[in-house]
């Protein structure tokens, strides 16, 4: 045992550099959620569409336009997608490590690095969203806050809102942090942070014209609407949720019986998990789950002092929660990349082969990635959802319609009814159009290839 403490404290990066490469193998193994948004968005943009203006979307900019930037050096596909995500992630990991280490001890780092892996790959990390995102700059902040650096935290925190709205949690973290320093003087050197960073972003989306369609989208109904729209909520199961906060039971047990970690990177764990309200997805963990490894390995190392009874139940709680994350590994290892099915590979080759140039479509009720799939482009612009709490604003079903009608796409690609989705939202004015309109040319397993009814 005294070789291997020995071992690790002389060659700290070389157990950093190896707990990489065992994420990404873990990683590049299981199941890639490839989101067919981070795919068309940056599609579109390239091809001179503009955000908001002729794409409907509720989030903020920086994450689809840095990834557009991405896919216009390196280019556009799955591929790419998977590069990205992976480097994204990979740099989380040295992020935590470096933090940690700055902040507290190397032997805390390493361990909150190796319980930050497991945890990232369990709550759907394996994917690109805004949340992954998130985790990063999140850490910036709290390293920032930590050495009294206010303006690059607000810098910071700018970034993080521009990437997701649901950043706007962790001013209660920030706020719990600034009171106990200089409060007038930390808040306005936060803000002033926040102001360097928003004003170049704001002015930017001004000029090019969509500055309202901006508002509407990702503030009015990005913050307004979306969140208690039908069909957006989705609660957990009570053993979907008892597994998914048995960590952060684990930190409040540890708060009350050890006094660690601290009630401040408690909070931050905790307002890093809200983004997973109101709809519930595992995902949506991400941003919180630095906070949550790091306060997991001060309980650890606080392991001595622990009773009898709290040393059980804290060895038999990880190794169920590790059983669980074992599980989840067997179940996705070898796994196609999500939402690239076959049938979607079909569909969208046999567009391809059959379309020209020019030739615009449509996609209803499947995944969007076809367009891209496909080189084609929507028949409707500005391009809308077809999720309900899209399609089932005032007046938008009518619009798309009447796009529809104008631009008649050479091919419609619809896909099967399924009504225990609570996302699905069965449009019968645009289906009735589609069927007046269009004819039943190919099926590809689940998914009808429509073709205009000459």
């Amino acid at each position: 045992m005294k070789q291997l403490q020995s071992f690790v404290a002389k060659r700290p990066l070389f157990i950093v550099f190896l707990a990489i490469v065992a994420h990404l193998l873990l990683l590049a193994r299981t199941q890639f959620t490839a989101w067919p948004e981070m795919l068309l968005w940056p599609y579109l943009i390239l091809k001179g569409w503009l955000p908001y203006k002729d794409i409907a979307i509720a989030h903020t900019p920086l994450l689809f336009t840095d990834l557009s930037v991405f896919y216009w050096i390196f280019g556009l596909g799955p591929v790419q997608l998977k590069i990205y995500t992976w480097v994204l992630i990979l740099l989380t990991d040295g992020l935590l490590f470096w933090i940690v280490r700055k902040i507290w001890k190397t032997e805390l780092a390493l361990i909150a690095l190796l319980l930050y892996i497991p945890l990232q790959f369990y709550y759907g990390g394996n994917g690109l969203w805004f949340d992954l995102a998130l985790a990063p700059l999140v850490l910036l902040i709290y390293y920032c806050l930590r050495k009294q650096n206010y303006l690059w935290a607000g810098i910071c925190w700018g970034i993080a809102f521009f990437t997701k709205q649901t950043a706007i949690w962790f001013l209660i973290p920030v706020f719990v942090m600034l009171l106990k320093t200089d409060l007038f003087k930390g808040i306005k050197n936060f803000a002033k942070g926040t102001i360097l960073i928003s004003l170049p972003i704001l002015a930017i989306i001004y000029l090019l014209g969509i500055l309202p369609n901006f508002f509407y989208w990702a503030v009015k109904f990005g913050i307004g609407v979306l969140p208690t729209a039908s069909g957006q909520i989705l609660f957990p199961t009570i053993k979907q949720m008892l597994v998914a906060v048995f960590p952060i039971a684990l930190l409040f047990l540890a708060r009350l019986r050890l006094h660690k970690p601290s009630t401040t990177l408690l909070l931050w764990g905790v307002f890093g998990v809200l983004g997973v309200y109101p709809r519930w997805e595992l995902f949506h963990f991400q941003p919180g789950l630095p906070f949550i490894a790091i306060g997991l390995a001060l309980m650890l190392l606080s392991f001595p002092k622990m009773k009898v009874v709290e040393k059980s139940v804290l060895l038999i709680g990880l190794a169920l929660f590790l059983i669980v994350i074992a599980r989840q590994t067997e179940r996705t290892w070898g796994q196609e990349d999500r939402f690239f099915e076959p049938q979607i590979l079909q569909a969208s080759a046999y567009i391809k082969n059959n379309t020209s140039k020019d030739d615009k479509i449509y996609v209803f009720n499947t995944w969007d990635n076809i367009y891209v799939l496909s080189d084609t482009l929507p028949a409707i612009r500005s391009w809308i959802p077809g999720l309900g709490w899209y399609v089932g604003l005032s007046g938008v079903q009518e619009r798309m319609i009447a796009q529809l009608a104008e631009g008649r796409p050479r091919y419609i690609v619809i896909g099967q009814y399924d009504d225990t989705n609570s996302w699905v939202y069965k449009s019968e004015l645009i289906l009735d159009f589609i069927r007046k309109n269009y004819v039943i040319k190919d099926k590809i397993g689940e998914l009808s290839i429509l073709i205009v009814n000459k």
